[in-house]
């Protein structure tokens, strides 16, 4: 295994970009990963919520993923949202994202049809058994409609294939349970809870925020690593406000909304999303810049 056999570190759940009449956003698309490098994030999720995954097409998927890989240095991972509701279908888009070059893959616990424990079982196992790369299980039950208990999630990360967990529950007694029965890496999967899961052995994070602000948990996880947790901490409370905006209309709204008023990228979502209501830019210019300030201040900017 390569670059992505240790899935650790702050990945940004990146915003797939569009033009305003629906295509994706090839210029933007690099904008935003050179944003990301120069933060020296350690990787990219391309695909998933945050990118809209539900209204990409497999070719643009495939595209993403190439993309993402040739333009990123390679000490900064690509990892690919391939999971899906049907295990065949999942396995195929799977081995097309690894012709492409990802370094691990992002597979959500199935949703819709909520397979039993025995379920999951197989469909990972047949995941891991067609496919070379390794596998980041995905938790996260407000999306799929199902909540594991940590002694089901610690079953599933028995199989050789997965090793990491994106636990997006936003319970930390979870996070902690499960993490100390397993010997996967346990990742946040919800911002507001990076910095405390780090201190129950979490080893990083796939972040939302970090589409706005990378370098900012980058720091974090290195201050809180080298034992700076009163510096660790002010950056967490930086970003509260800004975390809780982004999270006040179905994402990635607001983080759009954020990134146009950067200029990076166009205010454009696919249906069924839309962008954010007026009121709700404004309160986003205003912590946004709010947040800027005291983030520069803290040394946390890229």
């Amino acid at each position: 295994m390569g670059l992505g056999s240790r899935i650790s570190g702050v990945y940004t759940a990146l915003v797939t970009p569009f033009t305003q009449d629906g295509a994706i956003d090839w210029p933007a698309f690099d904008r935003l990963l050179e944003f990301q490098a120069r933060a020296e994030v350690d990787g990219i999720v391309i695909s998933g919520t945050t990118g809209e995954a539900p209204t990409l097409t497999v070719d643009e998927k495939i595209s993403l993923f190439r993309r993402a890989r040739t333009a990123l240095p390679r000490n900064i991972a690509v990892m690919a949202g391939t999971g899906g509701n049907c295990t065949k279908q999942s396995i195929e888009l799977s081995k097309l994202a690894q012709d492409a070059g990802v370094d691990s893959l992002l597979i959500v616990t199935p949703p819709y049809n909520k397979p039993s424990l025995e379920g999951l079982q197989a469909h990972y196992g047949a995941l891991g058994q067609n496919l070379r790369l390794p596998l980041c299980l995905y938790h996260v039950p407000s999306r799929t409609g199902q909540r594991l208990t940590a002694e089901e999630l610690s079953l599933l990360c028995a199989l050789p294939q997965i090793k990491a967990v994106k636990e997006a529950s936003g319970d930390l007694y979870l996070f902690s349970k499960a993490r100390k029965a397993s010997d996967a890496v346990y990742l946040s999967g919800d911002d507001f809870t990076f910095l405390a899961s780090l201190a129950v052995g979490g080893q990083g994070v796939i972040s939302v925020v970090t589409n706005v602000f990378p370098r900012a948990f980058v720091v974090l996880q290195r201050s809180f690593q080298g034992g700076h947790l009163t510096a660790a901490t002010a950056i967490h409370d930086a970003l509260l406000s800004f975390t809780e905006a982004l999270f006040s209309e179905s994402s990635p709204g607001p983080t759009k909304a954020v990134l146009s008023h950067m200029g990076l990228i166009e205010n454009c979502l696919r249906l069924p999303l839309v962008p954010v209501q007026s009121q709700t830019m404004q309160r986003l210019k205003e912590v946004y810049q709010s947040t800027q300030s005291r983030l520069k201040e803290l040394g946390a900017l890229s």
